[in-house]
């Protein structure tokens, strides 16, 4: 099974056409105000699955950004302890070892915090049990998504600086290079 790919940080609807275009399965907003990627809208979008990226965030903000929206996901990063009413991709900070992944959320996602444009040992996910499926964020690159794909055996990549010009601003040729090197 072809990996799925999850374009995150996306604030340019002609970046998103091309994430989908392109075969991305998930595309990302953030709805964290403090990020360089923050979206107070999210571009229209179609053919894939709109993820809301959200940290801390007070429920009802979250279920009335997820109405207004159309999200079919959302991405939590914070310390919230409940689940909304649609998909939940629970994000887990990796340092030198892998956190506690006790979740009722549906997805797990491994990163090393949000936007860094940093890897983590990848090595720690080889022989991690696939109860749930799981993302791995964190420094993906079109130079390094075949290596990140091939140790980790994830549900999806979710990749956002590895693929821009500047926070928030896609670079086409290295999201076209990203999937080009994805193994088939």
């Amino acid at each position: 099974m072809t990996t799925r790919v999850k374009i995150c940080g996306l604030t340019r609807a002609e970046d998103a056409e091309l994430a989908i275009e392109l075969g991305a399965s998930y595309v990302g907003f953030i709805f964290v105000k403090e990020s360089p990627r923050y979206v107070e809208r999210a571009p229209a979008t179609q053919g894939a699955i709109r993820v809301g990226v959200f940290r801390d965030a007070p429920r009802d903000e979250v279920a009335r950004i997820v109405e207004r929206e159309q999200l079919d996901f959302v991405q939590l990063h914070g310390n919230e302890t409940w689940s909304p009413s649609v998909p939940t991709i629970k994000a887990f900070r990796v340092n030198d070892t892998l956190p506690d992944t006790s979740t009722d959320a549906n997805y797990l996602l491994f990163d090393t915090g949000g936007g860094t444009g940093r890897t983590f040992d990848w090595s720690l996910l080889a022989d991690f049990p696939r109860e749930k499926p799981f993302f791995v964020a964190g420094g993906i690159t079109p130079e390094n998504v075949a290596e990140a794909i091939k140790v980790t055996r994830p549900f999806a990549i979710d990749v956002a600086s590895g693929v821009e010009r500047s926070p928030g601003v896609k670079d086409h040729d290295k999201m076209r290079k990203l999937f080009e090197r994805i193994p088939r």
